[in-house]
């Protein structure tokens, strides 16, 4: 560094709040003075040109003279908040040895590990200890022993007790989603970060870093290549979206939130502030508002774990808005994520293992569901995902983990996230004489671990169609003036991180409690003699209670009372009655979503094995099919079921066919 610059670091770092700022730090134990870059262009513009050109130079001489000035090792400048930032996509060659910043998402934080910074050698010869500095990137050796009577080229033992080390961690960012255009795959950026800067993020935050461009030669030591990998040293970490966890509230901020929640009002102001732009699903947007604020996991004494997140499966009609209502939700989260299931894989949901480039072992990056942990993940086209990748998922729903055992990798991650996705009848629209669970393509164990489930129907009804198509007609032609949530976006977030921060509501309210139970236990009296079908199991119990605890949690309020009860309560009676109902019967029969198959489908698959049954006996062995549909037609059962179950029990072996026109049971 030119000894004029070295002069005025010099003199900056000798400030006065400097000086201050520098005693705090070291009564803290920190070894990093954050700078902001406004700070160093405000003193010395040629200074502030001096770190963007020549950034190693400028930080090894600062370093040099804060280890100085605070006579402790290790102590660190790291400079902040450049003027503007640098795409991903768009690092050019020019951007080489230049300090610059960047934005994107976290998808990897590899292994801390331990980076020699001075390695201390014994001879074996003479037992001399040798000390070498290690600069640069690889490792260094004495050439010959310090010992002048020595002398002698080695051999040398590493004595890792007096060696002095420093952390060092490597971590992958890759470009934000919302700044690709054009279908555009996300380009990448590997970085390096040290010291006490090591885990500042985590994979799903998005961060800004700022650091220095580098390049190391790619191939092998025998097959050098032309071409160089770009690698960020990074100076420094800001995280711009938080978690709930991490995320800090102004006192101003907490201050207009409290005066809010005397507000008799409130919930009504939050649900009418969920997706403004979007007409109508009153009860739906309840459901999402409930989703957002969640409620408190609880944690047994015997190790298991009972979630508080809510999950909410949304599906029905073409253009009723479902993706956009996902979008939004994974927008004011205060960690959101969208992604598709038509493009997602199980890795690319839960976990993949990949070989981390720079430390040459492998690291597992974090998938959708792991990067929205503590958060909500949007899923669009769920029915999409092929069965294997949506069963990937399946630990997720209920136990909010993921367990992975890939290359040598055996790791439970957390995914305490609340899930919304989106699915699509595969007949197009929603037929209404058919099941949720002959419609949409997905598993009954999936489905079932859904707490509500709403069917969006596109049906014409005059005076609902003339209100939707003015709505949307005056939001094109004056959009700033048709959405005017109650609550703005950024406040509403903030309300959510206050009351995911500060609320656990309680069932204080014994009467609150006494509701559930009653309706719990009176919805199921219908089936206690075995005649209905059964219309609600205890998974739906511990969603009323979910919903209710949610619903104190909306109003900030840290008690659950009879009201959020019967808010829970009706949000759950929605939902059964839209896709619990079975469509041959019209009664309520929880085992449309829970098995896929209703009590009355039950007993007719039960009424033809027991015709097959008999037939056999009368005809020698094998029964034939059309006396089986004459039968089974005789006591209501459609020719076209009994023809289905026939296909599907041989696919399953339990049938088979002896001969044309007749069937048999496998088993006796």
């Amino acid at each position: 560094m030119e000894p004029k610059a070295k002069e005025r670091l010099e003199e900056f770092l000798h400030r006065r709040e400097i000086l201050k700022e520098l005693r705090r730090i070291a009564r803290e134990g920190r070894k990093s003075l954050v700078i902001a870059f406004d700070r160093i262009l405000e003193f010395d513009m040629e200074l502030a040109k001096s770190l963007l050109d020549n950034p190693v130079d400028f930080l090894d001489t600062a370093d040099e003279i804060l280890g100085g000035i605070t006579k402790l090792p290790g102590m660190r400048l790291r400079v902040m908040g450049l003027d503007k930032s640098v795409e991903i996509r768009k690092i050019r060659a020019g951007h080489v040895g230049k300090f610059i910043q960047v934005e994107g998402i976290l998808t990897r934080s590899g292994e801390v590990k331990p980076e020699a910074t001075e390695a201390v050698f014994k001879c074996r010869r003479c037992g001399e200890k040798n000390k070498v500095l290690q600069v640069g990137e690889f490792f260094r050796e004495p050439l010959v022993c310090e010992n002048p009577n020595c002398g002698k080229k080695g051999p040398f033992d590493l004595v890792i007790e007096s060696s002095e080390f420093r952390d060092w961690q490597s971590m992958c960012i890759q470009e934000p989603p919302e700044k690709l255009r054009g279908g555009r795959m996300p380009r990448r950026l590997d970085g390096i970060v040290r010291d006490d800067f090591v885990d500042k993020a985590v994979p799903g935050n998005h961060v800004m870093l700022t650091g220095v461009l580098r390049v190391f030669q790619e191939g092998r030591r025998q097959e050098r290549k032309k071409t160089f990998r770009k690698i960020l040293f990074i100076s420094h970490i800001e995280v711009l979206q938080k978690g709930v966890e991490e995320a800090e509230l102004t006192p101003e901020d907490k201050a207009q939130i409290k005066e809010l929640a005397k507000d008799p009002w409130i919930r009504n102001k939050i649900i009418q502030s969920i997706a403004p732009s979007i007409y109508g699903y009153d009860a739906i947007k309840e459901a999402i508002a409930l989703q957002l604020f969640g409620c408190e996991a609880i944690d047994l004494h015997d190790g298991t774990r009972i979630r508080g997140d809510t999950h909410v499966l949304l599906t029905g009609d073409p253009g009723v808005a479902k993706s956009q209502i996902l979008k939004w939700a994974a927008n004011v989260a205060p960690r959101g994520l969208y992604t598709s299931g038509m493009k997602a894989t199980g890795a690319g949901l839960t976990a993949a293992a990949v070989r981390d480039e720079i430390s040459g072992g492998w690291a597992l990056e974090a998938g959708a569901l792991v990067i929205a942990d503590g958060g909500l993940a949007s899923i669009d086209e769920f029915e999409k995902m092929r069965s294997e990748d949506s069963n990937a998922i399946l630990e997720s729903l209920e136990q909010q983990t993921i367990s992975v055992a890939k290359a040598g990798i055996v790791a439970t991650l957390n995914t305490r996230t609340a899930v919304l996705a989106a699915a699509n009848p595969k007949y197009g629209r929603f037929e209404k004489n058919l099941t949720i669970a002959q419609q949409v393509p997905l598993d009954p164990v999936i489905l079932s671990r859904f707490d509500l489930v709403f069917i969006m129907r596109d049906e014409p009804r005059a005076d609902q169609d003339r209100a939707m198509a003015h709505y949307i007609l005056e939001l094109h032609r004056a959009p700033t003036k048709v959405v005017k949530p109650p609550l703005d976006l950024d406040f509403l977030r903030k309300i959510i991180i206050y009351a995911r921060q500060n609320l656990d509501p309680k069932f204080d309210d014994k009467e609150a409690m006494k509701t559930i139970e009653d309706f719990f236990v009176d919805w199921r009296r219908v089936a206690e003699r075995g005649e209905a079908p059964l219309p609600i199991t205890v998974r739906q119990l511990e969603a009323i209670v979910r919903l209710a605890k949610a619903n104190a949690r909306m109003r900030l309020s840290d008690r659950a009372t009879v009201e959020d009860a019967n808010r829970a309560i009706n949000l759950i009676k929605r939902s059964l009655q839209e896709a619990g109902i079975d469509t041959e019967t019209g009664k309520l029969d929880i085992d449309v979503l829970m098995t896929g198959k209703p009590k009355s489908q039950r007993d007719n698959i039960r009424h033809v094995l027991e015709i097959i049954e008999r037939l056999e006996r009368e005809y020698g062995g094998a029964a034939p099919v059309e006396e089986i549909k004459r039968i089974a037609e005789s006591e209501g059962i459609r020719p076209k079921f009994v023809e289905e179950l026939i296909d599907q029990e041989k696919i399953r072996g339990h049938l088979y066919e002896p001969k044309p026109g007749m069937v048999a049971r496998a088993v006796k």
